[in-house]
């Protein structure tokens, strides 16, 4: 990739969320997109279980919930995408995770040192499951 290819799509990216955020000031929906890197070990299946559980028992009882994707980019790399009727929705049911036992085991099949750093740059993700 060029040199000066890589920031330009960074640019453009940072350009598209904050008009996406000044749209959600007038009523769009937020999507939260929160990258991973799976721990050592873990199978998508066994990914996907733990996702349904927290589907099941915390983000359908969340205000403003709408949908979730759990997307794909290799053996070891994976994001939640979730859709909110609104970014106080996102942010309130951020908070509550912490008390969320079922959202805790799912943490637990991701290697959270990695997962901070992971999710950067220009990527293609294949949909692993849809709620």
């Amino acid at each position: 990739m060029h040199k000066y290819l890589s920031p330009l799509i960074l640019g453009i990216t940072l350009l598209i969320l904050a008009i996406n955020a000044n749209a959600n000031a007038e009523g769009s929906i937020a999507v939260e997109w929160a990258p991973f890197i799976k721990a050592s070990g873990v199978s998508d299946q066994e990914l996907i279980k733990a996702a349904d559980i927290v589907n099941i028992h915390f983000l359908a009882s969340q205000k403003g919930f709408i949908k979730r994707e759990l997307v794909k980019k290799s053996d070891s790399e994976y994001a939640d995408i979730i859709h909110w009727q609104t970014k106080d929705n996102a942010i309130t049911a951020g908070n509550a995770v912490g008390n969320c036992v079922q959202c805790g085991e799912y943490f637990k099949l991701m290697d959270m040192e990695a997962s901070s750093k992971a999710g950067a740059g220009f990527s293609h993700y294949e949909i692993i499951k849809t709620w």
